[in-house]
């Protein structure tokens, strides 16, 4: 039987630290079939009186390995 496709979201400002935490990810999970990877640049703000900042939001879809 198959699992469930789940969703993992990576965000932070910098594709430095994207990348981090998707290798980081990757070594944790092993093996998963990732079926769709989405990526956009947005504005967010910590507090509503802050000024936005640019952010980056990577959505991966993916089905986790079966046991």
């Amino acid at each position: 039987m198959r699992n469930p496709m789940k969703v993992k979201i990576f965000m932070d400002a910098t594709p430095g630290a994207i990348e981090k935490q998707i290798n980081a990810w990757l070594d944790d999970v092993g093996t998963a079939a990732i079926i769709k990877t989405d990526t956009v640049v947005t504005a967010i703000a910590d507090k509503a009186s802050d000024g936005a900042r640019p952010c980056i939001v990577v959505t991966v879809w993916y089905e986790p390995p079966s046991n």
